[in-house]
């Protein structure tokens, strides 16, 4: 589909979602307010904001980029500043770069301009509100240096409609590794190198996870499960043998006075004991490989959690 067609479906789904917030709520008109508010909100906004400076340019006969701040003179002297609040990211997004969709959420691989609201959502994910109290958490510099070394195996969920459109609500971090899940298991500062994963091995044929985390406000809502698909679609897209991590034991801190983090390891691979994160790991599709103790400086798990392990039934050598 052209622009000019793309612009005439786009004219015709406002005229439609106008027609239901001013009452006419037909099941067409609600329909089309439903694509909006969970899909189509940045094209829609994209379209108006680019008609907009059209109108403009016509008047003044001064084109300008319709996403970039600008300042015009009244006649008393006085001066204005015009901007559109959603512009630094619908200048750019890009519906190409989108993985997956859910209700008002894109995942895609993270992007430059994502990283600063990745670190937040990151950092509120833990309870950390300043990066300076934590030794081991990533930076803004760090997740660049990820994108550099790795781009497809970054992961950003990004709220596309909203108040808070544009800002990113979750992410993962990945790389690849020749290392197999069989060989011992190095804590994880070790396993990936350093906070920029200089342990990344571009031809590694298997894939390791090394981080995720979703913004506390918006858990349970699929984003970790989009996050995960979307994981599992690169490596059979890239014929990789199969991922593996270990699956922190967040439910630890609930029992450690009753038992040992490997008592309650053990447990929770038996299925006696539901652990918030394993737990939710093993039925996504992996396998237990073990418990890793002092894998990771996490109070709440006892340092430890499980080896999972997922291997691609795809895999061609």
């Amino acid at each position: 589909m052209d622009k000019k067609e793309s612009d005439k479906d786009l004219e015709r789904q406002i005229a439609k979602m106008d027609a239901a917030l001013r009452g006419d709520q037909s099941e067409e008109n609600m329909a089309a307010l439903k694509q909006a508010l969970d899909q189509d909100w940045p094209e829609i906004q994209k379209h108006l904001i680019e008609e907009g400076a059209k109108d403009a340019a016509e008047e003044s006969g001064e084109e300008r980029d319709p996403y970039e701040p600008y300042w015009t003179t009244n006649s008393d002297g006085t001066r204005t500043l015009h901007m559109n609040f959603d512009g630094w990211w619908l200048k750019h997004f890009d519906r190409n770069d989108v993985l997956m969709e859910l209700p008002g959420i894109a995942i895609m691989n993270t992007k430059p301009w994502h990283v600063r609201s990745v670190c937040i959502s990151y950092g509120e994910a833990y309870g950390i509100r300043d990066p300076s109290d934590c030794d081991d958490c990533f930076t803004e510099d760090d997740i660049l240096a990820h994108i550099e070394r790795f781009p497809q195996g970054q992961f950003a969920a990004q709220r596309i409609s909203g108040p808070s459109a544009g800002n990113c609500v979750g992410m993962a971090t990945t790389m690849r590794t020749s290392r197999p899940p069989t060989a011992p298991i190095l804590p994880w500062m070790e396993a990936i190198g350093d906070l920029r994963l200089s342990a990344h091995e571009p031809n590694g044929d298997w894939f390791y996870g090394v981080e995720l985390a979703v913004h506390p406000m918006y858990q349970r809502h699929g984003i970790g499960t989009g996050l995960y698909e979307a994981r599992f679609r690169l490596v059979r897209g890239l014929n990789l043998r199969g991922w593996y991590a270990v699956g922190m034991l967040m439910g630890y801190k609930d029992c450690a006075e009753k038992l040992d983090v490997l008592e309650y390891g053990e447990k929770v691979i038996a299925g006696k004991i539901k652990d918030p994160t394993v737990t939710m790991q093993l039925n996504r599709g992996f396998r237990a490989g073990g418990v890793v103790t002092d894998y990771v400086d996490e109070p709440a798990a006892g340092d430890a959690g499980v080896l999972i392990v997922w291997e691609n039934p795809n895999y061609a050598a």
